[in-house]
């Protein structure tokens, strides 16, 4: 297959130490950059939409790659001493010179390993340390605290955290500034919702579109439905969908904003199926639905065309089906265990 120069560019972390790159139009991997902190697990476009961030996990890394040039410009770890500094995700401000995140230190003493609370921290990439911490809220704090998405509104004065509730934060004190409880939403009949997924990197800069799981307080049905939050009004909106199914991963959204592409899965092991599922965003209808053999672990994405589905990580291969008829079309040995989600940009 011959490449197009409209065909965007695929970046994934692999074992051990690559961040690959792949062109949509021939398939192929075109390079490899090597990462000098350890395993990449996290990828995410910067603001400006100019570098990638890779956190790595053997020392708890940093490092910023230039796209244009397809180079590390930046690397250093948190990790000093004894000390151990966890985290899970990140969220660059919109000037792209701190990332902010919630990290968990474990310090090893003598005969074990101390775990401190959670904590807001502010990594400055320049300084190429962490500058900020404040404690999370303990009212607030459990075990999933550091695991939810975060994002910075437009202006960068307010970190939200979608978790059970939306959370917003003032960024300069940390302090709670709004909490959204979904658990009573302005909606009757709606309860207990929650977000899943995380921002495609081709949705509108400064909103949240995701898919909810709710349930009604009378018979307790649950249902799950499409959100779209506005970061900088602080509002959303939300149309309910169907019955809920055992689970569904993130939603990807086409390039024209009116079609949503997620996988749905019920059962486990053997008795596991696996699903494409097609919504229609602006009547918040299921459109179509097909099963697939999923892996045991894998991430979904969607291609910067909108045209095709994408299955690949916990292992070598990416699996390429045809979003209209939800068929396999290719499968590519990318030569590399996948150890991140992807970052698809579109071509020029």
């Amino acid at each position: 297959m011959a490449s197009s120069v409209f065909a965007g560019t695929l970046y994934m972390g692999g074992w051990p130490k690559d961040i690959l790159v792949v062109d949509e139009g021939s398939r192929k991997v075109v390079d490899r950059i090597v990462t000098k902190t350890g395993i990449p697990r996290n990828l995410q476009l910067s603001a400006d939409r100019k570098k990638l961030y890779v956190s790595t996990g053997d020392k708890d890394g940093i490092e910023v790659i230039d796209i244009a040039t397809r180079k590390v410009i930046s690397s250093f770890i948190l990790d000093d001493g004894n000390k151990r500094v966890r985290f899970n995700g990140f969220a660059p401000d919109p000037k792209d010179e701190v990332l902010y995140t919630i990290t968990t230190t474990a310090i090893k003493e003598i005969d074990r390993w101390v775990l401190e609370p959670p904590k807001f921290s502010v990594i400055d990439i320049k300084q190429q340390k962490i500058i900020k911490q404040v404690d999370y809220p303990k009212e607030d704090a459990n075990a999933f605290a550091r695991f939810s998405n975060l994002q910075v509104s437009p202006d960068g004065k307010f970190l939200y955290q979608f978790r059970d509730q939306i959370y917003i934060f003032d960024t300069a004190t940390f302090k709670l500034v709004e909490k959204i409880d979904l658990a009573k939403p302005t909606y009757p009949g709606m309860m207990n919702v929650g977000f899943g997924g995380s921002l495609d990197s081709i949705e509108e800069p400064g909103f949240h579109t995701s898919i909810f799981n709710a349930q009604d307080p009378i018979v307790h049905r649950r249902i799950f439905g499409i959100v779209r939050f506005d970061l900088t009004k602080r509002t959303f909106d939300f149309k309910p969908v169907g019955p809920q199914t055992g689970g569904m991963m993130g939603l990807h959204i086409t390039p024209d904003k009116t079609k949503g592409f997620t996988v749905a899965s019920q059962g486990t092991q053997g008795n596991r199926r696996t699903e494409f599922w097609e919504l229609d965003l602006t009547t918040g209808k299921l459109l179509k639905t097909q099963e697939f053999p999923g892996r045991s672990r894998f991430y979904f994405a969607l291609s910067t065309d909108g045209k095709e589905l994408y299955v690949y990580g916990a292992g070598y291969e990416l699996d390429i089906y045809d979003a209209q008829t939800m068929q396999k079309k290719q499968t590519v040995d990318l030569n590399t265990d996948i150890t991140t989600s992807m970052v698809a940009l579109p071509g020029r």
